[in-house]
């Protein structure tokens, strides 16, 4: 009896420290892939916008990309944003008071043409001392043609075709005019040199994903109301719904993730990668290739943490992106 109590108790620890090693390599597996689910606290500034100031130049002031920007504060018309209104500026240690003065300093300067000589000035090449002959008196604009009239083209002198005398003809090349510099090119140059704003524009792709799950959105992506930083968004959905591949792409993780409940994140092409938390049941396995539509899980229960949800990551080379940039 005391033998098979013990070989019970035995085979219960083989159990639990195989269960234990599996969660720790999946854990591992997950942390050195790079695509680390979890929200942390911001580290940055808050900058209330101020009259005249636009989102491009409040990039170029604090030097971050205008769709970084864009993504993280939620921003997807850059030419609506507010007076007063504030905006996160993530990594940034101080905050920029002019903002326009900092953006003109990151414009680098136009250079305006410089003219060393007169525009109506032109050169003439000569050819060789031994190639050149006594030049023809200046024409006037008449006299080409009385020339002609009395001298043909194809007239024969002594059994020899003749031909009227050009520059080409005695050695010289003929002058090229210069086209004097346009004054619309100063004019341009001088607008440029004035300009701070760029036509940039944020990037949307709104036809690579799919939702991964039929509800609504009830946190964004970005800073939250407690200065925590969310990398994905939060989808209400009913308990048991079905949860979809976002993308074509290969399972590459799928097992249970402390505080995140049973998890799932799949590869795919472009260097992209999709995150599921907070699901019930999985339905795919590690290593499965899934295509578009697919369903992977079910929306899991959330206790007493209020509605069912999915919460949804969209990363590009193992960096967080706005899942509302992609989504259509």
């Amino acid at each position: 009896m005391t033998d098979r109590c013990c070989f019970w108790v035995f085979s219960r620890s083989i159990v639990v420290w195989k269960l234990l090693s599996l969660l720790l390599v999946g854990v591992t597996i997950l942390s050195c892939s790079g695509y680390q689910v979890r929200s942390e606290r911001s580290r940055g500034v808050y900058h209330r916008v101020k009259s005249g100031e636009t989102l491009y130049a409040i990039a170029k002031a604090y030097h971050i990309k205008l769709q970084d920007l864009a993504e993280i504060n939620n921003i997807s018309k850059p030419e609506q944003i507010e007076v007063d209104s504030v905006i996160f500026i993530p990594d940034a240690s101080q905050i920029v008071d002019d903002v326009m003065t900092a953006a003109r300093a990151q414009v680098p300067p136009v250079q305006l043409p410089v003219f060393d000589q007169p525009a109506t000035e032109t050169k003439t090449e000569v050819a060789p001392a031994t190639l050149r002959k006594e030049l023809p008196k200046k024409e006037t604009v008449t006299e080409p043609a009385k020339r002609r009239e009395k001298a043909p083209v194809d007239a024969t002198v002594k059994g020899r075709t003749t031909f009227p005398r050009t520059p080409e003809r005695e050695g010289v090349a003929p002058a090229i005019p210069v086209k004097p510099e346009s004054t619309e090119t100063l004019d341009l140059a001088v607008k440029k040199k004035e300009i701070v704003e760029k036509p940039d524009e944020i990037q949307f792709d709104k036809d690579r994903f799919i939702w991964p799950v039929k509800g609504r959105v009830i946190s964004q992506f970005g800073i939250q109301a407690n200065k925590m930083n969310f990398n994905g968004i939060r989808i209400a959905a009913a308990e048991e719904a079905a949860v979809q591949a976002a993308a074509a792409g290969t399972v590459i993780f799928s097992a249970p993730l402390k505080d995140y409940g049973e998890t799932i994140i799949i590869k795919h092409e472009d260097n992209y990668a999709t995150v599921y938390t907070h699901l019930g049941t999985r339905t795919v396995r590690g290593e499965v290739r899934v295509k578009k539509g697919d369903r992977i899980a079910f929306v899991g229960k959330t206790g007493d943490r209020g509605e069912p949800y999915l919460y949804f990551e969209i990363r590009h080379k193992n960096k967080a992106r706005n899942p509302l940039f992609f989504l259509p």
